[in-house]
């Protein structure tokens, strides 16, 4: 029996986002990946390259790279260690 790993929506203590935005950036501020498929299943955001942009012109470091799977290519962005570590110390700081 073969098993696949599915992306799940990741859970967190702060408020449920609001705006696609918003909803992009706090699955990366868990330290989880996204790819279009998974913005589409878990959060039915069909524009994931659009909200990654408008992030990273509104200055968060976002990574990303060009996989194929099924012989279909795909980004898979996620946020750097750096970029998590900076984000929890500014919260912690304000906490």
């Amino acid at each position: 029996m073969t098993t696949t790993a599915t992306a799940t929506a990741p859970v967190t203590n702060e408020q449920a986002p609001k705006t696609q935005i918003e909803i992009v950036r706090a699955h990366l501020m868990t330290g989880a990946t996204i790819t279009t498929w998974d913005a589409y299943r878990l959060y039915q955001i069909t524009c994931l390259a659009q909200r990654i942009h408008d992030l990273r012109t509104a200055g968060l470091t976002i990574q990303s790279e060009m996989v194929k799977h099924n012989n279909k290519w795909f980004s898979v962005y996620w946020l750097d260690e750096a970029t998590l570590l900076e984000s929890e110390l500014s919260n912690s700081e304000v906490n």
